[in-house]
């Protein structure tokens, strides 16, 4: 059979690579002699543009169907799965002899309703693939029923949905097949991508059950790895063929298994592989001999999920992380070299102004203290988990849904959306009634702060932790000017914090510390704008830790003194050092952009300082 496998639109504005999962899909069913090509649009749209400003289905289905295929495989993802139903409908209006299957993470938490709900989805693979849809498409080929094919979800002749029961997961997943690569063109791909990481898959499952994630329902709590010496052939392969050098280890929590990164580790040094690799843990699965280790075969990232920074709402999720260690995980990966990455969420119904508040300053503390990124995420109820299901009632506001992909919302998929609310389920709200905050105070509030982590880190981080001034009473502050901006303002961070604004937050007493942390990030942002190579100057009053403080809440940001520091971007990658004052002004003389709070800078009285401690 002549399968195409399609990527639907994922972003407006990002793309992060290959389609993996339908490279390992696609060699899965050529070995089985089936034919297949892929349709990936979400690359397509970096390639021609008008792919986002015209309408997606109609227009993709032409495509599609122009290569006369006798299969068409749609994988989905909660957040461009309505733009996948349409693309359905419009295949199956234009082709009705053309069976239509849905696959993907999704549709694997929603088979039924699926089936139910879309009548031009003839069926669904739910788990993996690789076993599964070859049998669909064998029993498909030969024109058999496909009762019995567990995995398959399908509609019988009266066009009720069908379950044959969920296909065990692949004990030795060393059976799945390498990525079909030569069906799409690589180095495209690699040249387009946003994230220079490309994906490696390294393996499945999380052992933890948080109440927010689908993992632990997809993958049954089973942790999975392929084999070390698979991993790194991949990595070889990759690197030697299309010259990549950054690999992302694809797997929901990797250093469960930390005897298994020792020997990733070991393989590359043995191959002399000059590479740069990371991975995704948690903070209490992570160890100094893991990281030490890691770094030495040229791990330099790690992807934490904190998620929140109070001990009552890690309780409440499930995650049961001890927030006092994260310390010391951030410390062990500077220590050796790796840049951590720290992710949290907002929007738990049980949170307090106090777990708010102490999230928000722990996610600027980790990205002050060396984090390469700090997000905060608004929580999302994905659809079938353990915190959608036990939610009284799911609360839909198109003025603050919680998606990128509102961009290519049009009537239709609105109206869908409003009749699906367990399908569609990560466009809605859980019931805040009851709660402290409501969904459009914490839907500004995510957006406020994601833009101040990227682009005020340090001056943010100076009120809330040094300063000790409410995060909450710092974004009513700025509540007008952000919601007044529109979602593509907030993509492209254009919240503004001026002296004044920080003035009037502080006090003139703070000034000059004030202006030098806003000069500070000033001069990150313009040294690290897309598309400038070259140096940037920093002067000024600025404390970078050299060591991580036993409790991050308490870091100390400013200290007296002025420091000198150089940015320097080259192709993209951004470098600081710190300058002595000798080396400051034979820069100057090269005519660099400087940044300094020179309107501070002789007139404010520094004596309330004394030795970095704060005087009341």
């Amino acid at each position: 059979m002549k399968v195409c496998l399609v990527r639907p639109l994922l972003s407006s504005n990002a793309f992060n690579g290959y389609p993996l999962n339908l490279l390992i899909l696609a060699s899965a069913i050529r070995e089985k002699g089936h034919v297949p090509f892929i349709c990936d649009y979400d690359f397509y749209k970096e390639i021609d543009p008008t792919w986002i400003s015209e309408p997606f289905a109609v227009r993709a289905a032409e495509d599609i169907l122009a290569h006369e295929p006798d299969m068409v495989g749609i994988t989905a993802m909660c957040s461009n799965y309505v733009l996948a139903v349409e693309l359905a409908g419009e295949i199956k209006r234009k082709a009705p002899h053309v069976h239509i299957t849905f696959g993907g993470p999704h549709v694997s938490l929603c088979p039924v309703e699926t089936l139910d709900s879309f009548k031009a989805v003839d069926s669904c693979v739910v788990g993996e693939g690789e076993v599964t849809f070859p049998e669909l498409l064998d029993a498909l080929e030969h024109h058999a029923s496909l009762e019995g094919i567990p995995g398959v979800h399908y509609r019988d002749d009266q066009g009720n949905a069908i379950s044959n029961g969920p296909r065990p997961l692949i004990k030795d997943i060393m059976l799945s097949p390498r990525p079909a690569y030569d069906l799409i063109d690589m180095r495209a791909y690699i040249e387009h991508a946003e994230d220079i990481y490309m994906q490696v898959y390294a393996g499945s499952g999380c052992p933890f059950d948080c109440s927010f994630c689908s993992t632990s329902i997809v993958w049954e709590r089973k942790y999975r790895v392929m084999g070390a010496e698979r991993v790194v052939n991949e990595i070889e392969y990759l690197h030697r063929t299309y010259g990549v050098t950054h690999f992302n280890l694809v797997h929901d929590n990797l250093s469960s298994n930390k005897p298994y990164i020792h020997g990733i580790a070991e393989q590359i040094l043995e191959r002399g592989l000059d590479i740069h690799w990371g991975f995704s843990s948690r903070i209490d699965t992570l160890d100094e001999k893991t990281c030490r280790i890691a770094s030495a075969a040229g791990c330099n990232y790690i992807f934490f999920g904190v998620e929140s920074a109070s001990e009552h709402i890690q309780h409440t999720m499930g995650k049961r992380l001890k927030i006092s260690k994260i310390h010391q995980t951030i410390r062990n990966c500077l220590e050796n070299g790796i840049m951590p990455t720290t992710s949290f969420i907002l929007g738990f119904p049980e949170e307090q102004q106090e777990d708010i508040e102490a999230t928000i300053r722990l996610a600027f503390a980790c990205k002050v203290v060396g984090a390469w990124r700090s997000f905060i995420n608004l929580l999302s109820p994905y659809t079938g988990t353990r915190l959608m299901r036990n939610s009284e009632k799911l609360v839909l506001d198109w003025e603050n849904v919680n998606t990128s992909m509102v961009i290519f919302l049009e009537d239709q998929h609105k109206k869908e959306i409003e009749k699906n609310p367990f399908i569609y389920a990560n466009f809605y709200f859980l019931d805040y009634s009851r709660s402290y905050m409501q969904e459009g105070g914490y839907s500004n509030i995510v957006d406020f702060y994601t833009m101040c982590l990227f682009k005020y880190p340090y001056t943010i981080h100076y009120l809330i932790n040094d300063l000790q001034l409410s995060p909450l009473d710092i974004y009513e502050f700025f509540r007008e000017q952000v919601t007044k901006l529109t979602p593509a303002q907030r993509d492209q961070l254009d919240i503004q914090i001026t002296e004044e604004d920080l003035i009037g937050l502080a006090g003139e007493h703070y000034a000059y510390n004030l202006v030098s942390c806003l000069r500070y990030d000033q001069s990150i942002v313009f040294a690290s704008k897309a598309g400038y190579e070259g140096q940037v100057l920093y002067k000024g009053s600025l404390y970078l830790p050299d060591e991580i403080a036993p409790n991050l809440l308490e870091q100390e940001v400013i200290l007296p003194g002025i420091r000198y520091f150089l940015h320097e971007n080259k192709k993209g990658h951004l470098a600081t050092y710190e300058l002595t004052p000798q080396q400051f002004a034979a820069f100057e003389q090269k005519d660099l952009s400087v940044y300094y709070p020179e309107r501070w800078e002789m007139n404010v009285d520094l004596s309330y300082q004394d030795g970095g401690k704060r005087h009341a």
